[in-house]
């Protein structure tokens, strides 16, 4: 148990501080033996809690993330019809299938569908791949750094090439190629979820109209995500302790996708649009 106390301790420690450290910095701030320090170091990369950098320097994983992640509450499926009707309002003002996908398995999992007229569909089977389709990039973009690092390694994607990309699609609000995409946002700021939009990739006029529509269904869709996780209303002359409604915290619409995210998080080089 002690030995559990001090990796975790450590582990603290190392997202606290905010920035990669060297093992020697580590052995310092735990007051171990390198030796010791490092096999915790092993076991924590291993699971995804901490990620090793080019020049040997420790960082935050991403599996550190998608451990908080989980005690987030889980869209409540009561929710889900508000939704679909969202997805279906920009279905037929665009003329266009949309999809709505969360993240699991390490990617992303489409979790409804409408077609063009806005009518329920089965969602396409298997899962979206983060470091190469849109709704990859509208979810990444608004992710921490760390996760997109882990993704291009983890593909061999070039990193930086691909933190530019990011860049410039959280610059844009949302991700375009062969599809439309864009992130819908937590109360936080980062990405929790997505919705997709079928494109032409020629039509440019096209594409740019369908990828502002995009980001207001995002945030329509946001609101109802935030107004799942809402406890529900006390009694008469009972209040819930701590509780913030969405919409006085974010404004009207919930979250934007131009909202910068926390201090520390994306890498801005190459954020112009």
């Amino acid at each position: 148990m002690q030995s559990l106390s001090r990796g975790l301790a450590l582990l603290g420690e190392l997202g606290r501080r905010g920035r990669p450290m060297t093992l020697t910095e580590l052995t310092a701030v735990a007051g171990l033996h390198k030796s010791t320090v490092h096999r915790m170091l092993a076991a924590f990369i291993e699971h995804g809690l901490v990620q090793r950098v080019d020049d040997n320097r420790y960082t935050v994983g991403v599996g550190l993330y998608e451990l908080a992640e989980s005690a987030r509450p889980a869209p409540a499926t009561a929710r889900w019809p508000h939704i679909q009707a969202a997805l279906g309002a920009l279905a037929r003002a665009v003329r266009r299938p949309v999809g709505f996908a969360l993240p699991r398995y390490g990617g992303l999992v489409r979790s409804l569908s409408v077609d063009a007229r806005g009518g329920a569909i089965t969602p396409p089977r298997g899962t979206a791949v983060l470091a190469d389709t849109e709704l990859g990039a509208a979810y990444l973009a608004f992710r921490p750094r760390a996760e997109a690092e882990r993704c291009a390694a983890q593909h061999g994607t070039d990193g930086y090439r691909l933190l530019l990309s990011l860049g410039r699609t959280r610059a844009r609000g949302y991700a375009v190629g062969a599809a439309v995409a864009a992130p819908v946002l937590g109360p936080d700021g980062l990405a929790i979820a997505a919705v997709e939009v079928a494109v032409d990739e020629h039509d440019q006029v096209a594409r740019q109209r369908i990828g502002v529509a995009a980001v207001g269904c995002a945030r329509r869709v946001a609101g109802h995500l935030a107004a799942a996780a809402e406890p529900a209303p006390a009694p008469a002359g009972r209040r819930v302790a701590g509780h913030l409604a969405p919409e006085s915290a974010l404004g009207p619409g919930g979250p934007r996708p131009s909202r910068t995210p926390p201090a520390g998080l994306m890498a801005r080089s190459g954020a112009s649009a």
